[in-house]
């Protein structure tokens, strides 16, 4: 049997007053603090589960209370001004109908001219609506305007822009040659030299850029497409072809390039105004391109591909192995090249996917032949012409080996050597001359040839079928008969390259609807290009994402591009051009019978003077009046497709408002759940903490007491 002593009751009494205390000061703690634990150790179970609880909780918090309310309040703001642009809009479709009506005043005329002045500013403004120092339809450009706010800055802008512009743009425009203006005293005075020609109508087809006070036009590309399909089944269905008008040397030459539109191993072409490869170049899945010499080699512009390259020789054969690789060590091309030395040369490239293009030299060791993985082959034959000059044909063939096009360069214009060589193209039903001469026009150069054109219109139509007039001034294309037949055939589209050197306030900026370079820094090396459009003329989307929820992100923001075209812009100004004209057609009818009824001219060949002057002014009326009516007439239209397009896009807007409405609903009730779940993880009740409390305390008293008896014990206790 066990001997118990005083001092191991003691000690016991002492480890359980000391636990009974421990007890007390923890459910003290608890019911101080509600909480079950107040360091890790206390429970390491709910404090890992407190601490998965908390993380969720916060980025609960950070998407419902920061992101979603941000993105609602952008959205609004957005959609504020869609609204705003809506109504603008709906007044300028309500002037169109009023000015297509043909009975206006001259009250009324006033009228639309100073309210369409007003909602074009209007426009303006809304389309530089901000949320928080953000430009909202700027795309990734939120720390710029979509219009230019500051008149020195405009005025000082250089641009360099590329525009694409199609049949759908084309438009039958009506000119008016003869204009006449309201005679000074001293043409009155001396009639007989300076008789003016009878006002009449030349309806033209006419291609309208984007702005107007235009300088140099650097380039214009003829584009079409070209049926290439087979009988293989994953064989490319169709080819790009241009053919470039380089305008900025002293003469125009120009360039011709085929481009694959099989995106998984497409294939650029390019040859010289004779026809001869210059090079080409191969684009995979990725967007990585590789640079293909014409007389051998290889190479990428992209900087986070890396060149290897290895040379070996046997049997007198040297091979050239490339191996181009992605940052993460993947690789995105193998390229070899085959050289015998004798003349025999051969290549081939390979991309991530392991689509094969292979390539053929001549004997000289220049590059002629691109066959792609599908079987679908351009390839240069060069021919001795007159002056022992290189020409070349460049014939594309499908995977049947069936000729699909021929182009092949044509002489210089004997009669205009500056416009350089033109392509004569070929298809299996047609053949094409494409020869794109361009002729710049000032104002005054283009009203002379309207005269012309009224006067002679057989000849000087004859003479410029096959011409583009570019009015800088305008900023118009006006197009020959040929050409826009042509262009109209073939469903072509022409990319326009020209400078723009100085803005006003309110124009738009370039690079939120174009391919552009901001050239206003005199130093090329701060010059910025912008690319909206990919190389198919796909335009890129800036979407910025905001992350409303776990795993969900979502498009805030809209591009001006998607709301309003920068036709809105020109169709605005033009009808305000318009009926400007008008109202200067009849100001000159005005001004003409004042001068005749002021009997300041009496001398019968001046009072005669004034009186053809006037019937031919009145003419002029009767064409502006008709041609406002006209133009308008057709604006109904238009301003019913941008109506319709901002409709789409509140539309747009508001279904990205629902859906992140419901986000928010659900991220609010994750809020209350995930909230719950911490509280009941971590917190007492106090009604129970409170009891288990008294508990632990009427515990602890007892056992204070019981330890007292115990101390006091003597040896009479035990007999």
């Amino acid at each position: 049997m066990m001997r118990i002593t005083n001092g191991m009751m003691m000690n016991t009494t002492k480890t359980n007053i000391n636990n009974n205390k421990v007890s007390v000061d923890r459910l003290n703690t608890q019911m101080s603090t509600q909480k079950k634990i107040t360091k890790p150790s206390d429970n390491p179970l709910i404090a890992i589960k407190s601490l998965r609880l908390s993380t969720t909780l916060s980025q609960i918090n950070q998407y419902y209370g920061n992101n979603i309310k941000d993105a609602q309040s952008w959205m609004d703001v957005t959609e504020t001004a869609l609204t705003n642009m809506k109504d603008i809009l709906n007044d300028a479709y309500r002037l169109a109908v009023n000015g297509s009506t043909g009975t206006l005043s001259d009250e009324d005329r006033q009228t639309i001219l100073t309210q369409l002045k007003s909602l074009s500013s209007q426009l303006y403004a809304e389309a530089n609506a901000d949320y928080a120092d953000r430009t909202v339809f700027s795309g990734y450009k939120t720390n710029s305007t979509v219009t230019f706010q500051d008149a020195l800055e405009a005025s000082n802008a250089k641009y360099e822009i590329n525009e694409q512009l199609s049949i759908d743009d084309m438009q039958t425009y009506t000119y008016y040659a003869n204009k006449l203006d309201t005679p000074s005293a001293g043409e009155v005075q001396n009639p007989a030299a300076n008789q003016v020609g009878t006002p009449q109508e030349e309806v033209l087809k006419r291609l309208r850029l984007a702005y107007n006070k235009l300088s140099n036009l650097n380039s214009l590309a003829y584009n079409y497409s070209v049926d290439t399909s087979s009988s293989k089944a994953d064989g490319t269905t169709k080819g790009n072809v241009t053919i470039t008008a380089d305008m900025t040397g002293t003469a125009s030459s120009q360039l011709f390039q085929w481009r694959s539109l099989r995106k998984d191993s497409a294939f650029t072409y390019q040859a010289d105004a004779n026809g001869q490869m210059t090079g080409a170049s191969l684009e995979d899945m990725n967007g990585y391109k590789l640079n293909i010499s014409s007389k051998g080699g290889f190479s990428v512009d992209d900087p986070s591909l890396t060149m290897a390259v290895r040379e070996t020789t046997i049997g007198g054969v040297t091979t050239r192995t490339y191996t181009f690789t992605d940052e993460a060590g993947n690789t995105a091309f193998t390229a070899q090249e085959a050289d015998d030395g004798n003349g025999t040369k051969t290549a081939y490239v390979v991309d991530s996917q392991g689509n094969r293009v292979d390539l053929g030299y001549d004997a000289n060791g220049v590059l002629t032949t691109v066959k792609d993985s599908q079987g679908n082959s351009i390839n240069t034959n060069l021919e001795k012409t007159v002056g022992d000059a290189d020409d070349a044909t460049i014939t594309v063939t499908n995977a049947d080996g069936n000729v699909a096009m021929t182009a092949k360069a044509a002489p210089v214009d004997a009669q205009d050597p500056t416009q350089g060589k033109s392509y004569e193209l070929y298809t299996s039903d047609k053949q094409l001359t494409t020869n794109l001469k361009i002729e710049t026009m000032t104002e005054q150069e283009f009203n002379d040839y309207l005269a012309d054109l009224a006067a002679d219109p057989d000849t000087v139509s004859e003479k410029y079928k096959n011409t583009i007039i570019y009015l800088p001034d305008s900023g118009e294309m006006v197009l020959g008969n040929n050409i826009a037949q042509t262009m109209a055939s073939e469903f072509a589209t022409l990319n326009v390259n020209y400078d723009k050197d100085g803005f006003t306030k309110g124009e738009t900026r370039p690079e939120m609807y174009f391919n552009c370079t901001n050239k206003s820094d005199f130093s090329a090396a701060n010059h910025i290009t912008y690319t909206n459009y990919d190389e198919d003329g796909n335009w890129i989307y800036q979407n910025i994402n905001y992350a409303v929820s776990t795993n969900q992100d979502m498009a805030i923001n809209t591009q001006i591009h998607d709301v309003v075209s920068a036709d809105c812009y020109r169709d605005m100004a033009e009808m305000t051009d318009l009926v400007q004209e008008a109202i200067n057609a009849h100001t000159t009818v005005t001004n003409i019978q004042e001068m005749i009824d002021s009997g300041d001219y009496t001398a019968d060949d001046q009072v005669a003077y004034l009186k053809d002057c006037l019937e031919k002014a009145k003419k002029q009326v009767a064409y502006a009046d008709d041609h406002l009516q006209k133009v308008y007439g057709t604006q109904i239209t238009n301003f019913e497709k941008y109506l319709s397009r901002v409709n789409l896009t509140i539309t747009d807007v508001g279904s990205r408002g629902d859906q992140l409405s419901l986000t928010e609903n659900r991220m609010s009730n994750q809020k209350t759940t995930f909230t719950e779940l911490k509280s009941n993880n971590e917190d007492e009740e106090l009604s129970d903490v409170t009891i288990d409390y008294t508990s632990a305390f009427t515990a602890f008293q007892a056992s204070l007491k019981a330890a007292g008896k115990i101390d006091n014990m003597t040896l009479l206790d035990y007999l």
